[in-house]
């Protein structure tokens, strides 16, 4: 019977793996009605499970992003639920001053609430452990992670900005509610969101490790260590260097990975789908696989300390200075909205 069983699986062709299920998640929040795509790998059980939320850069789609950025390859791997929001006209109001991120031309969405509104529905429907929710993001979705970190540390277990660098202003506008452990990832060569930061007269941005250095210092975090990563491909003329502060408060971390000679593009070892600008944005590193080092990073961070799976909403997190910030003195500014170039 071995033998025959032996036989007929040589001769059968083998059942086709079972795709991922793929559903759109409709949401009303800020008055407006958002998007986002949730995948979930096959094997993956029913009930609330990790999930990593995935913000694409400006012009992107949830569907051209999750082509290019490789997660879903990561959540396969790991049992994890990865899920793409949508920002409004394709853009997040992310936290560089409004000048930077051309005022007025569109007007992006309320997008602390949605990225609120859509945390509470995952948790609400029993999709998501509220222990272990992570958010990522790259460029213009890197730079509303950073956002989210400042104004709502409490609502994500542990946050990934890639191919963004922190807004100067935050030097004194974001005080986290805790610590915040935080990733960063960013090409030396990144001729859009330069790795050395941005000065205009209306605003900057800081280099990439100065921004690592920002969050160590909110963590109260130790002194780095760093070392180089493998040169796993020794021909996409990059090389990869860790750099990673531990001793942190609370037990957060702080790292970043530098991508030398790396333009803006995240790094990606798993078979991908690259937008039609991509050969225009410099080299692309095969050293490191952005969704596996995304997951290494974060999922260190969360779980039963972070509280029990539940059916309720989230609550949320006390207002943080950075909000406050905003909101104070004798006359309230205009409110910021505009959209980011990248």
């Amino acid at each position: 019977m071995g033998v025959i069983g032996l036989l007929l699986a040589l001769i059968l062709p083998a059942a086709p793996a079972r795709a991922a299920q793929v559903r759109d998640l409709r949401i009303e929040a800020g008055g407006e009605n958002r998007r986002a795509t949730i995948v979930t790998p096959e094997g993956v059980l029913p009930g609330p499970a990790p999930v990593v939320i995935a913000l694409h850069g400006a012009a992107q789609t949830p569907e051209s992003f999750r082509a290019y950025f490789g997660l879903d390859a990561a959540a396969a791997a790991h049992g994890f639920i990865a899920v793409y929001p949508e920002g409004e006209g394709r853009v997040w109001n992310d936290g560089r001053p409004a000048a930077m991120r051309l005022k007025a031309v569109l007007r992006p969405g309320d997008d602390v609430a949605f990225l609120v509104a859509l945390v509470r529905r995952l948790v609400a429907d029993g999709i998501a452990d509220p222990g272990r929710i992570y958010l990522t993001g790259i460029s213009n979705g890197g730079f509303m992670v950073q956002r989210m970190a400042c104004e709502h540390a409490e609502l994500f277990a542990a946050y990934s900005s890639i191919m963004a660098t922190a807004p100067a202003n935050y030097r004194e506008e974001c005080q986290p509610a805790r610590p915040v452990p935080i990733q960063f990832i960013h090409g030396t060569a990144d001729s859009v969101i330069a790795y050395a930061g941005f000065w205009t007269p209306v605003g900057a941005t800081l280099s990439a490790p100065d921004s690592a250095k920002l969050f160590a210092r909110l963590n109260a975090c130790g002194a780095a260590e760093t070392r180089a990563l493998p040169d796993l491909d020794t021909t996409d003329g990059t090389t990869a260097e860790l750099r990673r502060w531990d001793g942190c408060r609370d037990n957060a971390a702080v790292e970043l990975i530098t991508i030398e000679r790396g333009g803006h593009q995240s790094p990606a070892r798993v078979e991908t789908k690259p937008d039609l600008a991509t050969p225009f944005l410099g080299l692309r590193s095969g050293d490191i696989d952005s969704g596996e080092e995304v997951w290494r990073f974060v999922s260190a961070f969360g779980g039963a300390g972070r509280g029990q799976p539940t059916a309720g909403p989230v609550p949320l997190p006390p207002p943080s200075p950075l909000r406050g910030a905003r909101a104070s003195g004798a006359a309230r500014a205009p409110d910021q909205r505009g959209i980011s170039t990248q």
